[in-house]
């Protein structure tokens, strides 16, 4: 046992008594918000359920229906924040009993023993041990209740997918068939899969989501099933030398990412099939560099935006506002400073690249616009000023009326451009608030969203409008991914949603345990969704859900995947990964 001194044993018995009042506090409040949880359906809200009412009884009034869907989305993100808390406080819970256990068995190894001297009435010892003893197991059998009764319950709380809630109540579904009346009309129309001719490299993998942004990657006989800590599966595994969030980027055998370390920041060149960095090129010093960090989330750093590449040049940005190009032997074509990208958590607009076009979507507090670089020289070609708030998506490319346009979630609008002169081609007001997450596009629609908003479906084009949307389901960081069947989405609270790309309707939905700030992507008929503890889960593409594997790495990531050549590529917090199925 070790030997603590009495000063010592004193702050282990506050530590201890701390300790012990934490863990009954939260066992207890753990227990009411579980039972609250089950019993409580926050979509039974006596004002929410009196709108609904009157919207009922007046269909037609446009703002009863935006008051109705406001107060519906703000009940089911109460209600998956307080399932998320009690999720997250099972762990809390049992780290303070652990720490309340320890403390008790320190102080019981270190208690003084004094010899009984005849005649002289016993002292508090005995007693104090028995308090102690009924303090220790109370809080144990608190303890060990509330974890058990929150893995007992929450499988069993209640279900707000639509689907179900729909079908166990009446006055749900009256309000959902009213909502969706107008398009069930078209449906049979509308159903028929419009031909999408998107058919991306099965080795190249330029941007941030892959070709075109897009989220969907060619090839087949990619992996499902590995272990980062048994190795199985892994072909190879390497640190990259400084700390990024940015997604890796392939052409050809080469990878790239970048990292950040203060105000140095770099570019690293890999051997996509053996995990050597073949050249690391700075970043740094660059005319028209700050002095000062800008200002951006604590985790987030420099070096959040991902490279674009194409057959003779990779170009990266960074939160400084340094932008370089490269070449694929690592050497400086040029580089320049695009100015202040000071936001409130940081640049993260990953780069994207049509023809000889390098496109950047500059937001800042200062200044938005769209920019279109000449890919050769870094002469800047064109710029288009944005109107509203700076956002933290990234720009996607599309074909729509066979014209190539370059389409960006913005807030308030998502608007295309043309990436030849940067002319405005259609925008249509969509979503407010912070947004972080791209567009989806299949071959017919686009597809805008963020957290605590809505999800929406645009037809683009001349006369760009919303088609359809819904607020059930909505993610924070994580772009959603659309085929012209499917259209998934993965929350930052755990669950994922399927929908039918074309009318709205929701397929299926699955509860994880983990938050998604990773994309999903669609790579050979499945579904890659990569949670921040590192768990990829793997789930046919199609319009019911069927769970083909779960992988784990063992260490977080929130970076999106990158697949080429039947391998996947994955940076997480720590290391870089090479998944190959043999």
């Amino acid at each position: 046992m070790i030997k603590l001194t009495e000063k010592e044993t004193g702050i282990l018995k506050v530590i201890s008594q701390i300790a012990g009042i934490f863990t009954i506090v939260v066992a207890l409040t753990m227990i009411f918000s579980l039972v609250q949880l089950k019993t409580i359906n926050p979509l039974d809200n006596p004002a929410l359920i009196s709108v609904k009412d009157q919207y009922d009884k007046d269909p037609e009034n446009a703002g009863k229906a935006e008051q109705v869907r406001a107060m519906d989305l703000m009940a089911r993100k109460a209600y998956f924040a307080s399932r998320r808390q009690v999720e997250t406080g099972s762990y809390i819970l049992l780290a303070g009993a652990i720490v309340f256990v320890l403390c008790q068995r320190l102080i019981a190894g270190n208690e003084k023993v004094f010899p009984n001297i005849p005649g002289e009435k016993p002292d508090h010892a005995t007693g104090q041990n028995r308090y102690r003893k009924y303090v220790l197991v109370t809080a144990s059998v608190i303890t060990t209740g509330a974890i058990i009764t929150s893995f007992i319950l929450r499988s069993n709380l209640p279900d707000l997918r639509p689907s179900r809630a729909a079908a166990n109540d009446p006055e749900m579904q009256a309000s959902a068939d009213n909502e969706k009346a107008g398009r069930k009309a078209k449906r049979e129309s509308e159903e028929i899969i419009a031909k999408d001719d998107f058919q991306p490299d099965a080795t190249n993998y330029p941007f941030f989501r892959g070709q075109d942004s897009r989220g969907i990657a060619g090839g087949s006989g990619y992996p499902t099933d590995w272990n980062g800590e048994s190795g199985t599966n892994i072909k190879w595994k390497i640190q990259v030398p400084k700390y990024g969030k940015s997604s890796p980027v392939i052409w050809g055998d080469r990878l790239f990412v970048t990292g950040a370390e203060g105000t140095q920041a770099e570019v690293y060149c890999i051997d996509k099939n053996t995990g050597n960095i073949l050249w690391t090129a700075s970043a740094s010093g660059i005319t028209g560099e700050p002095s000062v960090l800008p200002e951006m989330d604590a985790e987030a750093g420099l070096a959040v935006s991902s490279a674009a590449v194409n057959d003779n040049a990779v170009c990266a940005i960074f939160a400084s506002g340094n932008l370089i190009c490269l070449d694929h032997d690592g050497n400086r074509k040029w580089a320049l400073n695009v100015g202040s990208l000071n936001n409130v958590y940081g640049y993260s607009c990953s780069l994207i690249i049509h023809e000889n076009t390098l496109v950047i979507q500059h937001d800042s507090d200062q200044r938005l616009s769209m920019m279109g670089f000449d890919i050769n020289t870094g002469k800047m070609i064109w710029e288009t000023p944005r109107r509203g708030r700076p956002v933290w998506s990234s720009p996607v490319v599309g074909t729509f009326d066979g014209k190539p346009q370059v389409i960006i979630n913005g807030n308030p609008a998502v608007t295309a451009f043309d990436p030849a002169d940067g002319k405005e081609l259609w925008s249509v007001d969509v979503l407010s608030g912070d947004v972080a997450p791209s567009l989806a596009m299949n071959g017919k629609m686009v597809f805008a969203v963020t957290d605590y908003q809505k999800l929406a479906a645009i037809k683009p084009g001349t006369g760009a409008s919303v088609v359809w949307e819904d607020n059930t389901y909505t993610s924070d960081v994580s772009s959603p991914v659309a085929n012209n069947e499917i259209l998934v989405i993965a929350t930052g609270y755990g669950d994922v949603a399927c929908y039918n790309a074309m009318v709205g309707d929701t397929l299926w939905t699955h509860y994880f345990m983990e938050q998604f700030y990773a994309s999903p992507v669609i790579a050979d008929n499945k579904i890659y969704l990569l949670d921040r503890g590192g768990t990829m889960h793997v789930v046919k593409a199609g319009r019911q859900f069927e769970l083909i594997a779960e992988s784990p790495l063992g260490e977080p990531a929130d970076c999106t995947p990158a697949f080429s050549d039947s391998n996947i590529y994955i940076r997480s917090r720590y290391n870089l990964y090479c998944i190959s199925q043999n």
